[in-house]
């Protein structure tokens, strides 16, 4: 699986993705923001690290979607120039392991261990 921006020579394509969409829903998304001290975010570690947010449809979880979606995330932040990404999990979520492999560590803990929030160096 090969996930790039689009360009103009993906016109055509896009056009062809536009009519077979009628017929297929999205199933994730990812984004990051950045959040100030003053109004963070559940993941905020500080205000040149931007939060990562990301979800996948419950029928269409456990599939890899949510790992590439994230992985493609991580590398066009560091094209962004952000040297790190962060973000908050329960622990008991099954997306925590995700996150650990692709290089999240915990910072702290919040609601008496419930959630960590981890961070990721983009190097």
């Amino acid at each position: 699986m090969n996930i790039r921006p689009a360009t103009h020579e993906d016109d055509g394509f896009l056009r062809e993705m536009l009519y077979e969409d009628l017929d297929r829903q999205p199933v994730g998304a990812a984004w990051y923001r950045l959040f100030t001290a003053e109004q963070p975010g559940y993941g905020f570690v500080d205000e040149k690290t931007p939060e990562l947010g990301i979800a996948v449809v419950p029928l269409h979880r456990r599939k890899g979607i949510g790992e590439t979606l994230l992985r493609a995330l991580m590398v066009q932040a560091r094209e962004d120039g952000y040297q790190a990404l962060s973000l908050s999990v329960a622990v008991h979520n099954r997306s925590r392991m995700m996150y650990e492999r692709a290089g999240f560590e915990p910072v702290r803990e919040e609601a008496e261990g419930e959630f960590w929030v981890m961070r990721a160096e983009l190097g």
